[in-house]
């Protein structure tokens, strides 16, 4: 699969944003964590006959007219998955594709596979870094703003905390999460 780092009239500002933050290029021999991965989502990608209908649900192709679940998951089961492709981390999360195959395919799963291969390298886009960076050191996603703080103040809310559980270090340190922001 060839990396689409054109950025057209269509693309969304989100999209054009992102792409300016894929890594060149990503180097490195494959690991044996990156082989498990791999013969994983051949496994999954070996059963799709290429119907579509991962691609013609998504609301993210509905925005992003180049992102093509269906021509990433044929990448993964030739073997010839483009680690510096933008769109692999375009994906929403909302398990449409995963609900809707016909063959059970699991088109969420091969994505995530990707890009945790690609997050473990040190590889991420930088947005993807810092969110998880945020996650680390404050429990969210996005850093609560000053102005935030002062509206529920004001409404008699009480503050946001910006606290991570030890055990939530623990995992995170577990799974190397920490590494992947680095």
């Amino acid at each position: 699969m060839t990396p689409n780092t054109e950025n057209t009239e269509e693309t969304p500002k989100f999209a054009r944003k992102m792409s300016r933050n894929v890594p060149k290029k990503m180097e490195g021999r494959a690991t044996s964590e990156d082989m498990r991965a791999q013969a994983v989502m051949r496994t999954w990608a070996s059963v799709c006959y290429q119907c579509g209908t991962c691609s013609g649900g998504c609301p993210v192709a509905a925005i992003v007219p180049e992102y093509h679940i269906r021509k990433m998951i044929k990448a993964a089961r030739e073997g010839k998955i483009d680690l510096n492709n933008k769109f692999l981390w375009f994906c929403s999360t909302c398990y449409l594709c995963y609900e809707r195959c016909p063959q059970d395919v699991k088109p969420i799963q091969i994505i995530h596979a990707i890009t945790n291969l690609i997050s473990k390298r040190g590889c991420a886009p930088t947005p993807i870094k810092d969110g998880n960076r945020n996650i680390l050191t404050t429990g969210r996603i996005v850093e609560v703003s000053r102005l935030t703080q002062q509206k529920r103040k004001e409404l008699g809310l009480l503050e946001l905390k910006s606290d991570v559980s030890e055990d939530f270090r623990k995992i995170a340190k577990l799974t190397g999460l920490e590494k992947m922001i680095e």
